[in-house]
């Protein structure tokens, strides 16, 4: 099956999602997986949290669950503050963060190349083919080739 990206909003929240493909094999009744492509500052907080606590190889206690959730968000807006992410409408992109939720060195570097005050035209960067990753987006090269993607910035 294709692939489709689901852009959409309300007043002032944006969100999105990029519907996986489906195996042949799957019943037709089945409805097909979604990866948020958006995350607010708690979601993101939430990921961040899972990667520390499975380094360390432990669980979050309960009673410990709402301070460390709230640390975490302060993190996250500390992190945008210091021009290390970026977020539009106070969502973040989900690209910009490796699976334990700790954002590529990369985000920073293109902040401090494309300026962070416009965090559309630094979201218009990652999401459009670039001549030089030969036509691939940066976003999708973050996880695995994040040294090229630092080697366009220096195209800028």
């Amino acid at each position: 099956m294709a692939q489709a990206l689901v852009l959409g909003g309300f007043g002032s929240r944006v969100w999105g999602s990029l519907v996986m493909p489906r195996g042949e094999q799957e019943s037709q009744r089945e409805q097909p997986k979604a990866i948020n492509a958006w995350m607010s500052a708690e979601d993101v907080a939430r990921l961040l949290l899972s990667g520390e606590f499975l380094d360390a190889g432990v669980p979050i206690p309960p009673t410990f669950a709402p301070m460390a959730l709230e640390s975490a968000v302060g993190s996250v807006r500390r992190w945008a503050q210091e021009g290390r992410i970026f977020a539009i409408h106070d969502l973040y992109p989900r690209y910009q963060f490796d699976s334990r939720g700790r954002p590529f060195a990369a985000i920073e570097r293109a902040l401090t190349v494309l300026g962070s005050s416009d965090p559309l035209k630094v979201g218009n960067w990652f999401a459009s083919p670039n001549p030089h990753l030969h036509g691939r987006r940066p976003r999708e090269l973050l996880a695995s080739a994040q040294a090229e993607v630092l080697g366009a910035l220096a195209h800028i």
